[in-house]
């Protein structure tokens, strides 16, 4: 395992240009992306650099930036083998928020909310297909996979066949649709994934999550810290039951929930999966997805 630093700044109001940090700091103009563009007739550097963690030209970057005034945003994230992969347990499914389609109960995705948290919505069930906003369906061509904002995950129909007949556990499949203004509801090649485990809660030593707003029921409220790459620990006598396919216990993201469920803003759990729903989605040639291995340890 490797952690590397993105790096996002705007360069347009450094003297002598982008030039004047990467030249001291030893980085080449062309490791980096560069975006430089004219918004209301006025000139915009945009750049997005990656870099090891333990590069020390990261440190020298920075000290430069501050030195000129320039903010700037910072995530870092653990990067992995393909070895490390194959020898977790379970995995993160984090699909690229860029991508993701709109969809859930503001677009007509009906949850049964009787056993939910009445304040967020944390445990709410779903009971119809998935709905998608038809003006996001763009956002699936070419894809084999994708996710929605609420991290359900979808699949297209010859994907979803391959991970039924592969002897997965814990796994069920429902239908998706698109939603049109105009058309109404019509039905994709698509199906959305489901998980029938949710874990136990997670053990107090992951990190990356922000827990400073949790809601009252204590399943949400929690949220991800781009500073801290995420890594989430279990107990392992938190695994003896795990299926193929899980959720986390905790919801995590923004909610407003109350009591109309089409008007709701829920959390959502994150999907836990085994190296071998991985392996399926890899030798299918699905891209857009990160792999996070979980942290195992004896409490």
């Amino acid at each position: 395992m490797k952690t590397e630093v993105k790096v996002l700044f705007a360069a347009q109001h450094i003297p002598g240009g982008l030039e004047a940090v990467f030249g001291p700091a030893g980085i080449p103009m062309d490791v980096a992306e560069v975006q430089d563009f004219t918004l209301q007739r006025k000139r915009q550097i945009r750049v997005n650099l990656t870099l090891d963690e333990t590069d020390k030209r990261l440190s020298v970057l920075l000290d430069l930036l501050k030195t000129h005034g320039i903010s700037w945003l910072e995530r870092r994230y653990d990067c992995f083998t393909d070895e490390e992969l194959e020898s977790t347990r379970l995995l993160v499914m984090w699909y690229d928020v860029n991508a993701e389609v709109f969809a859930g109960p503001r677009v007509g995705t009906t949850y049964d909310v009787s056993e939910a948290c009445n304040r967020c919505g944390a445990g709410a069930r779903q009971t119809s297909a998935m709905i998608i906003d038809g003006e996001y369906l763009h956002r699936l061509e070419g894809r084999r996979a994708a996710a929605t904002c609420y991290d359900d995950m979808l699949v297209d129909e010859k994907l979803a066949g391959t991970l039924a007949e592969s002897g997965l556990i814990g796994i069920s499949f429902r239908g998706v649709f698109a939603a049109f203004e105009k058309r109404g509801h019509i039905q994709l090649p698509w199906r959305q994934i489901c998980a029938t485990h949710t874990m136990p809660p997670l053990s107090p030593r992951s990190t990356g999550i922000e827990r400073d707003e949790l809601c009252s029921c204590g399943r949400s409220g929690f949220l991800g810290q781009a500073e801290v790459p995420l890594r989430l620990v279990y107990r392992a006598s938190d695994l003896v039951d795990i299926r193929d396919v899980n959720v986390t216990w905790e919801w995590f993201g923004d909610f407003h929930f109350e009591g109309d469920v089409s008007d709701a803003l829920f959390p959502s759990p994150l999907f836990l999966v085994t190296p071998k729903v991985w392996r399926i989605f890899r030798d299918a040639g699905v891209t857009g997805f990160d792999w996070i291995p979980i942290q195992v340890v004896d409490e």
